[in-house]
């Protein structure tokens, strides 16, 4: 099976120039499936035209949300549109619509290679301890006059209050759980947003990058991918740095595209080329 991975379009903010190229890069590679890792847009109908842009590039098309896809503004938050809805009805509302496969709704089997996968959420453990930053501020999301907008825009919220993110953490690790044990398949790619394991961080002196470190993983979300036998493939997408890795008998990839900003002045097919990986399992 010939797998293509990519993650962080951020349709939004790079234009549509950008998802044309990665289009045409996803259909030059040919793949059975598409792997999109999250964060393709937070407004809803940038993201809807995303998904049916890049659906006829591949036989196949799986998603998982990024935190820019369940994005909220307080004023929709406040008509009662958080983060919940967005995961778990308006974004499988728009992959249905488009015909990708929603893995935070449910597994998937393809050809016999099952599909999991998830938002999943940051849990601090992959915080920069060294740093020094209070306790406190990983509540606020703040530190240094930088501040972390999940804590703006991406609320959880059940009967009025905010659902703590510790709580959001292990709930969508829980549902990677329930996965695994649900999908029927000898070999599985396991699919989050968040990072999975440390060696796919990249370290930066600069106090912001590291205070921002303890937002970009869940260390449990590859714990439970590296203890399933039948994972062969890891994939997740956030940290806007790519890599490959051998982890075990597991592969590890991470493929952004990040923000134009990040590509140092390279054109849009130059960049997209960079942000598409070609796995074969």
């Amino acid at each position: 099976m010939r797998i293509a991975v990519t993650s962080d379009i951020h349709v939004d903010k790079n234009g549509p120039r950008a998802l044309e190229a990665l289009a045409a890069r996803v259909r030059a590679l040919e793949p059975d499936v598409l792997v999109l890792a999250g964060d393709v847009a937070t407004p809803l109908t940038t993201l809807l035209e995303a998904l049916l842009a890049l659906r006829p590039c591949a036989r196949e098309m799986v998603f998982v949300a990024g935190n820019h896809d369940v994005w909220s503004h307080p004023l929709a938050q406040a008509q009662g549109v958080d983060a919940w809805t967005r995961l778990d009805r308006l974004l499988p509302a728009l992959c249905l619509e488009a015909g990708v496969h929603d893995l935070d709704a449910s597994p998937v089997v393809i050809d016999g290679v099952g599909f999991v996968g998830t938002l999943g959420w940051w849990d601090l453990s992959m915080r920069d301890e060294a740093l020094g930053a209070p306790a406190s501020a990983y509540v606020t999301g703040e530190f240094g006059g930088l501040r972390w907008m999940d804590h703006v825009f991406a609320r959880f919220r059940r009967e009025g209050e905010d659902v703590p993110y510790a709580v959001v953490a292990a709930e969508l690790r829980e549902r990677l759980r329930g996965q695994l044990r649900a999908v029927n398949a000898d070999r599985v790619v396991g699919v989050t947003h968040m990072v999975q394991f440390d060696s796919q961080l990249v370290h930066k002196s600069h106090p912001g990058w590291r205070f921002c470190q303890g937002f970009i993983g869940h260390r449990a979300l590859g714990d439970i991918l590296a203890a399933d036998e039948r994972v062969v493939l890891s994939v997740c997408g956030h940290t806007h740095s790519p890599s490959d890795q051998q982890i075990g008998r597991l592969r590890a990839v991470c493929s952004p595209l990040g923000y134009r900003s990040e590509w140092l002045g390279r054109p849009d097919v130059e960049a997209v080329e960079r942000a598409v990986a070609l796995v074969e399992i």
